[in-house]
């Protein structure tokens, strides 16, 4: 008759107390978990400077536009009445300083609207960033704010600007 012999004991079974486990070399177990360490409350520097750069986008845009539009305002001087009532600018008419001058006007006026949509999208994206990790929330709403209500503030400067520069020959047309 054959049977099999039986299983082999183990090599080193696993201790049974701590005490066994402290004689055997084996590490206890902790008595307790260490209680975790409180969160650190995050930084609000990336809610500030989404703040920042809304708040430079509508500047250096009202700036450049106020600027374009003083310069597109004053080529009123230069308008003549068509033959439907409105006053309209003849470019053949126009020396070159005067074209120089159009195109700044031009050039400014789009800068400032660049300017402003460049930063001003940079604000907005890092302002949501900032408000749904909580790190600046209250400065990254502020930012999200400037960054959608600033392209009306700097369509009413350059709107300004071109009322500045046309108020001194708006009774010259003609």
């Amino acid at each position: 008759m054959s049977s099999t012999p039986p299983p082999p004991e183990p090599y080193n079974p696993p201790p049974a107390t701590r005490a066994d486990a402290a004689q055997a070399g084996y590490p206890a177990a902790p008595a307790h978990q260490p209680p975790a360490a409180a969160p650190q409350k995050p930084s609000n520097r990336l809610g500030l400077i989404a703040f920042v750069v809304a708040l430079a986008a509508i500047v250096i845009g009202s700036i450049l536009a106020f600027i374009g539009g003083m310069q597109s305002g004053a080529l009123v001087q230069y308008a003549t009445t068509g033959p439907d009532g409105t006053p309209q600018i003849d470019p053949s008419n126009l020396s070159a300083s005067e074209q120089q001058s159009a195109a700044t006007a031009g050039l400014l006026a789009v800068a400032g609207f660049l300017v402003f949509g460049a930063l001003g999208l940079w604000g907005f994206i890092q302002g949501i960033i900032a408000a749904v990790k909580n790190r600046g929330r209250g400065f990254g709403i502020a930012a999200i704010v400037l960054a959608v209500l600033g392209g009306i503030v700097v369509a009413v400067i350059f709107g300004a600007g071109a009322a500045a520069g046309a108020a001194p020959y708006a009774n010259t047309i003609g």
